[in-house]
């Protein structure tokens, strides 16, 4: 036990010292002030999370061994350009709602308490197991950090072709970054950092709900339901890449409506959140490519300085891995055996799953969504999360080994990573109430 809390503390060091230069980095993402503080410890973490992906290929092409100097050099890089290209404080009183904390609120901070708790208790019990830890995200994470580089036959052995070669490399990399900080393997203690996800994803979520408006009240609502979501945050999970994406989408969706609107430094915002959810799944890419459609058909007179943040940072990400590793072709689709029965078969299957329990919450989401008010800030997010429902929908179509295996295999879970982004647009559509 005391082995283990150590390396609990070591992962911890390893958190706390990126998030510090995540923290001064952000200047250069969000403006000074109270208004920004809550949302700032997401955007301080993401920075961090990208700090610590980051330095094992620049380490690697700088042809040192990943460790505290590469990070600090890293790290000290990062803060000086958030201080030098750092956003100025908005002009005009601040759109936070009252300060005043009502017995409701308190208690919402207790249930959010209660859900970190909780997810503390399933990542922690047991080190990593889930199957695609195991075989794809774990598993590079750990060849590349044991071979001290990034091997080639990951992506050219086809023996190797369960691991998903195509799949980005920047959880991979993180998981490498942290052993390499922490002088070894440990993906029990590794764990702590899903918590740690959870944590910035509620403060992000809160944060920004507090700026567009919304009470203590309707912002503890939301990150109270979003932090007991046990879909998104469970011991399955833990590992894999759908809670880092769900981080990833609510800062790219919460930095596209902020960019339409012109907040100070959304476009900064918008082109970091893009590049991080291309570097941590394929439907990164995606959503980056949502949002700048979204900003371009819908969005105001912004919408081609939306557009151009909100995609060409993905497109760099996405060409470096290119670059990296060469073209590898997605494995499990075959984009040629579309057909209306084909069709059918996935939407039946994506019907009989969630059950009549899970089709009344759907219900009930449905409901909220409709008896909210009309909230500009909201339409983008809606429009991001049907654009990743439809995706998730017609994906299976394509499944090599069957509409009905991929729906059963993936949905449940691909679908919880847009958890976050949904809590957002909801709570906007009651900021104001």
């Amino acid at each position: 036990m005391s082995l283990f809390l150590l390396s609990i503390a070591r992962v911890g060091a390893v958190a706390a010292a990126a998030s510090a230069f995540g923290w001064a980095a952000s200047r250069a993402a969000c403006p000074p002030g109270r208004e920004f503080r809550a949302e700032r410890v997401a955007w301080a973490w993401a920075i961090a999370a990208a700090l610590i992906s980051g330095l094992v290929p620049a380490c690697f092409l700088a042809g040192i061994e990943p460790g505290w100097p590469g990070l600090f050099a890293l790290g000290a890089l990062a803060a000086a350009l958030g201080w030098w290209f750092r956003v100025p404080e908005p002009a005009g009183p601040s759109s936070e709602a009252g300060a005043g904390r009502t017995g409701l609120a308190v208690a919402c901070g207790a249930v959010v308490a209660l859900g970190i708790a909780l997810y503390l208790v399933r990542a922690l019990t047991e080190p990593m197991w889930s199957n695609d830890y195991v075989a794809i995200w774990g598993l590079k994470g750990k060849t590349i950090h044991a071979a001290g580089t990034l091997p080639r036959h990951l992506f050219t052995d086809p023996a190797m072709a369960y691991s998903h070669p195509e799949y980005p490399l920047g959880l991979p990399f993180f998981y490498a970054g942290v052993a390499f900080l922490t002088g070894r393997w440990d993906d029990h203690a590794m764990a702590l950092v899903f918590p740690i996800f959870q944590v910035a994803t509620l403060f992000g979520l809160f944060g920004w709900l507090r700026r567009r408006g919304a009470s203590r009240t309707v912002a503890g609502l939301a990150a109270a339901i979003l932090a007991c979501f046990e879909p998104l945050y469970s011991a399955f999970l833990t590992g894999m890449a759908e809670v880092p994406l769900s981080l990833g989408l609510l800062l790219f969706g919460s930095s596209l409506s902020d960019a339409i609107e012109g907040d100070p430094g959304a476009l900064r915002r918008l082109a970091f959140a893009s590049g991080l959810i291309t570097a941590t799944k394929n439907e990164g890419l995606f959503f980056a490519a949502a949002g700048c459609l979204l900003a371009l058909a819908f969005g105001s007179a912004r919408r081609w300085r939306c557009a151009l943040a909100a995609l060409p940072t993905a497109l760099v990400v996405q060409t470096a891995h290119v670059l990296w590793r060469g073209r590898v072709p997605l494995r499990d689709f075959d984009f040629s055996t579309f057909s209306v029965e084909r069709l059918g078969e996935a939407l039946a299957a994506a019907a009989r799953l969630p059950g009549a329990v899970g089709w009344t919450q759907l219900v009930l989401v449905g409901v909220l969504v409709a008896a909210g008010a009309r909230a500009p800030e909201s339409r983008w997010m809606l429009g991001l999360c049907a654009c990743g429902m439809a995706a998730y929908l017609l994906l299976p179509v394509f499944a090599i080994r069957g509409p009905e295996w991929l729906v059963r295999a993936a949905l449940p879970r691909t679908t919880a990573g847009l958890a976050p982004l949904a809590a957002a647009a909801v709570g906007a559509r009651y900021a104001r109430r």
